[in-house]
């Protein structure tokens, strides 16, 4: 052991490079050194979940570009962070020109984008579509690691966790019925996001009743029948005189003697999981008690 440790001084002091310094490091059992050499510097998104954690985690000196979406006010929870940044479309042609050392993205990424870029060696990480708490919390973990920020991860999970718990105790009680309704008359049911949020802000989403699996349209008729305490509207289009938007104007809408109709909450905060997740659940759990 000691001759491996008068080796490793011996190149330290003779200059032959940071490795053999790591080397001496890790023989004396510290694994810092390394650690600092693998925080990654210059980090691209390719899309628009990815760049809302990068803002969040990572200093603004590291992010060499997030996508178009991460400057739109409608969609982008961060929003006034990206302004400024290089924006990218997700094409590999603007990616190469920034000489990432980590590229990230989601599930919807372009899996021949994806290829080609790992074919040439960039590193490429893809985070999931986290449907519940217990997955954005893996999904944030993961993330913190592998852009380097393990312990900002660690505290926005822990706040994220303590925030919940407080908003848990706000709405204990009695449950209540909800429905979300959005243009085209869609409606949201197990298996995605806003079920979740529902759930853990002290609703029953009847759209689980109905037998609704992710995204499907229901009719006004149903919409109607199923009475719910609740109705969440979101009324957000781009176009206003669209046929979408026609489904969540229905004067029917306002005219359910049994339900409160009330519009949704901003896509700001749940276009994407993450911890503003928590801000959506604490506007539902006010809109509940009210």
């Amino acid at each position: 052991m000691r001759r491996a440790i008068y080796g490793a001084i011996v190149l330290v002091r003779t200059g032959l490079g940071v490795w053999f310094k790591c080397l001496l490091v890790l023989v004396l059992g510290v694994s810092s050194c390394l650690a600092q050499e693998s925080v990654p510097k210059n980090i691209v998104s390719l899309s628009l979940c990815t760049d809302q954690l990068l803002l969040m985690l990572v200093p603004r000196q590291h992010i060499a570009s997030v996508t178009r979406g991460a400057i739109d006010p409608h969609l982008s929870y961060m929003a006034a962070a990206a302004d400024g940044l290089v924006l990218n479309s997700g094409g590999i042609e603007e990616v190469l020109p920034l000489k990432p050392d980590l590229i990230v993205g989601s599930a919807f990424a372009s899996r021949d984008a994806v290829r080609f870029l790992r074919h040439l060696g960039y590193p490429v990480k893809l985070i999931g579509l986290p449907q519940s708490i217990a997955e954005i919390r893996e999904m944030v973990l993961n993330f913190g690691a592998w852009v380097g920020y393990h312990s900002g991860a660690k505290q926005m999970v822990k706040k994220m966790d303590e925030q919940l718990a407080h908003l848990d105790k706000q709405h204990q009680g009695i449950k209540k019925t909800a429905l979300i309704y959005s243009p085209n008359g869609y409606t949201m049911g197990s298996g995605t996001l806003e079920n979740t949020m529902l759930k853990v802000a002290g609703f029953d989403n009847l759209a689980i009743e109905m037998g609704v699996v992710g995204f499907e349209q229901i009719t006004l008729e149903r919409l109607v029948a199923a009475q719910p305490d609740f109705l969440f509207i979101e009324k957000h289009v781009d176009n206003p005189n669209s046929l979408a938007s026609h489904y969540v104007s229905h004067p029917v809408l306002n005219k359910m003697p049994l339900t409160q109709a009330l519009e949704f909450i901003p896509s700001r905060l749940r276009a994407c999981a993450g911890p503003m997740v928590v801000e959506a659940i604490e506007s539902l759990v006010g809109k509940r008690n009210e």
